[in-house]
């Protein structure tokens, strides 16, 4: 049973439908659709490090978190496409019942059908624990094989709601955008979608196989335990906890070149991995030139850092920097001279060069080169660069009001209306309008959309970061 939503009084919404279930650490298992419930609450978010009240969770957290927020407007009179949101918060915090995961506000367009996505977070969903076999054989991007299977709900239930299955768009935002890029790479996954718009995440930044059995050692070793069955027992949080002990402390550290964090794993050597090869090379490859895409980036994104945990990733000296693109990165030590000197060297703070080094690695790089080599195989594919507005630095995750077609709190019409051609543009995209979009990205040339404020142009600004980054690995 559907209630109207409180926010939109044209939208119909159906929250916490269950789409799976399944014990710890094993493959989940689709959960029918039951019409006749009562979808009046958001259902059970993942387990999490985080204060609960920042969820808006109607019931609390679970391991059993396996459900979906369905909104579709008001008498559908014909299938409708499909909007699909996959939250982000690093795979270890975050839910769809977060006002940024509130799909509502492009479904009161009266265009689209929104669904909006919980899946297994942190240890539950992203400890790779596949090498010790047994109860554990299927235990490889858990969270990454949930939202596979929340698609496929999709594709069995959605034209109960008015959508089209086949016209089915997935959007995220950071750790939600850098896995839906990935569902490129995984065959249970085709014809599960129609376009893909990833907002500040990539086909990158993949943990290594090396790094998430080492991970896995070190978490059983933190907690004493003598056997990974163990592990099926251990009370949740103090398995979050232990995850937490053993990744460095400086959290930019997680996002150099081994990406020693958890998220998904690169396990395509893995016995019973999940990705059939590094999705950047299956984007270059072309197999999926017919899925459309939008990458954008923001201007600032790893000043949110900066902003928001100083002490935390401040390196203090020039030299640190360096060095650390030197060791971290594989940069050569002349080429990474010349990046931090475009960085800021000499002029702003070493945490300012830091946290600009970092915006152009792990965002700017990824989304330049994935969206060359998409266009370049024969796709289409938008290339969107968002800059700060008045009362919204252009950190990680301004645009994430924008992106649901929500109003942030406290907006200025400046950010309202930068906010709200995000909104518009997703619409167009999956309604198929691309007439109404920007100009898309050519094999041979740049095309990046400018919006917000302007600290640079977007275009020459990519042009520079490809020839600083020239010949660097961003796997």
């Amino acid at each position: 049973m559907s209630h109207p939503n409180s926010k939109n009084d044209n939208v119909q919404e159906w929250l916490g439908v269950p789409y799976g279930t399944a014990d710890r650490f094993q493959k989940a298992q689709l959960v029918p659709f039951d019409p006749n419930h009562d979808y009046s609450q958001s259902g059970p978010v993942s387990l999490q490090l985080t204060d609960p009240a920042f969820l808006n969770a109607d019931k609390g957290e679970s391991e059993d978190c396996l459900n979906l927020n369905i909104w579709a407007p008001d008498n559908v009179q014909e299938k409708l496409p499909v909007v699909v949101y996959i939250h982000g918060g690093g795979w270890t915090y975050g839910a769809n019942s977060q006002d940024t995961s509130d799909v509502s506000g492009l479904v009161a367009s009266g265009k689209v059908i929104g669904v909006s996505i919980n899946y297994r977070l942190g240890p539950l969903g992203w400890l790779e624990l596949s090498q010790y076999g047994g109860k554990f054989k299927d235990a490889s991007n858990l969270g990454l094989q949930d939202i596979v299977l929340a698609l496929k709900w999709i594709q069995q239930y959605i034209g109960d709601f008015g959508g089209d299955a086949s016209q089915v768009t997935l959007t995220g935002h950071s750790a939600g955008s850098f896995s839906l890029l990935t569902l490129l790479a995984v065959p249970e996954a085709d014809g599960l979608y129609k376009r893909l718009a990833a907002f500040s995440g990539y086909a990158a930044r993949y943990i290594p196989a090396w790094w998430a059995e080492e991970l896995a050692d070190k978490v059983l070793k933190t907690l004493k335990l003598t056997s990974p069955e163990q592990l099926l027992t251990v009370e949740p949080k103090s398995l979050m906890n232990a995850v937490n002990q053993v990744l460095p402390t400086d959290v930019l550290k997680r996002g150099n070149l081994n990406t020693l964090s958890i998220g998904i794993v690169d396990d395509e050597f893995l016995p019973n991995g999940v990705l059939k090869a590094h999705p950047a090379d299956v984007i270059k490859s072309g197999e999926h030139k017919d899925v459309d895409l939008i990458l954008t980036s923001t201007t600032a994104e790893a000043s949110w850092y900066a902003a928001n945990m100083p002490d935390n990733v401040d390196p203090k000296t020039i030299e640190a920097v360096i060095d650390e693109m030197v060791y971290d990165c594989h940069i050569p030590r002349k080429q990474a001279e010349a990046i931090a000197l475009h960085c800021g060297a000499g002029k702003a703070s070493p945490l300012k060069v830091r946290t600009r080094f970092f915006t152009d690695y792990n965002f700017t790089l990824p989304a330049i080169r994935e969206a060359h080599d998409h266009a370049q195989a024969g796709g289409s594919v938008y290339q969107l660069s968002v800059g700060p507005a008045e009362g919204s630095p252009a950190y990680h995750g301004t645009d994430m009001y924008g992106i649901v077609g929500q109003a942030a709190p406290d907006a200025s019409q400046e950010q309202l209306d930068r906010d709200n051609f995000i909104s518009q543009t997703l619409l167009d995209f999956a309604t198929d309008q691309p007439e109404k979009l920007w100009s898309p990205v050519k094999a041979d040339q740049l095309n990046i959309k400018d919006i917000g404020q302007r600290p640079y142009q977007g275009n020459e600004h990519a042009q520079t970061v490809l020839q600083l980054f020239k010949g660097i690995a961003r796997p």
